[in-house]
């Protein structure tokens, strides 16, 4: 019987991604892989992405199957300071993964069932979103003197600072400023231009319309 990441149930052929497309698609993100053994449906590959060693384990349909019908993922960390507080915290905030105490080492894992035809942007956001649970766990596992700003490189520039703050706008009328109506687009919605009726030119000529500069477009009002 396979003993699964997702507790699903028997895999099935009708839903598994190749996985050759797989290994390549790793490949291509993190370079050489690591081949750490087969058992049974099970294929593990070891990588090292910055300093930091995690596993991907690949279920396949069935044994030399070639089909992958599940992902899983695993990392350890050995000889943190790790406490209740500090798992229940990871656990509230990781996206895909959870984080267990065995012993004195803290287990980081997940376990997807795949899903549709194989993409490889759709694989490599899986990855990303691995990644961020880690970037999650190395964080908590660095203690409160860790800054997360101070490690990420472009936080480091000054200009980047700079260009990047965002101050909170002053009430108008004593009513608050919904900068978040704003960000999700209602100061840049575009309407049809009343000068060419969104032909962008103008004329029997068919010059270019100087209003919308051709776009057909004008900043809604």
């Amino acid at each position: 019987m396979f003993q699964l990441f997702t507790g699903r149930g028997a895999p099935s052929a009708e839903t598994a991604w190749p996985l050759a497309k797989v290994v390549s698609a790793l490949e291509s993100q993190f370079g050489a892989l690591e081949t750490l053994g087969e058992e049974g449906a099970l294929k593990v590959f070891g990588i090292e992405d910055n300093g930091v060693n995690f596993v991907v384990a690949l279920m396949q349909t069935a044994p030399q199957s070639g089909s992958v019908a599940e992902l899983g993922f695993l990392a350890r960390f050995v000889g943190f300071p790790v406490d209740v507080q500090l798992i229940e915290a990871l656990n509230r905030n990781l996206h895909i993964s959870m984080v267990s105490l065995e012993g004195a080492d803290l287990f980081l894992m997940a376990g997807l069932a795949v899903t549709g035809d194989f993409d490889a942007g759709q694989f490599k956001l899986i990855m990303e979103q691995w990644r961020r649970d880690l970037m999650i766990t190395l964080h908590g596992l660095s203690g409160e003197e860790a800054s997360m700003a101070a490690a990420f490189p472009a936080a480091k520039m000054e200009a980047a600072r700079n260009f990047a703050a965002n101050v909170a706008p002053a009430p108008v009328d004593d009513r608050p400023v919904d900068i978040l109506a704003s960000f999700l687009g209602a100061g840049a919605k575009k309407a049809l231009c009343d000068d060419c009726g969104g032909r962008g030119k103008r004329g029997f000529i068919a010059r270019m319309c100087g209003e919308c500069d051709g776009t057909g477009f004008v900043a809604k009002r």
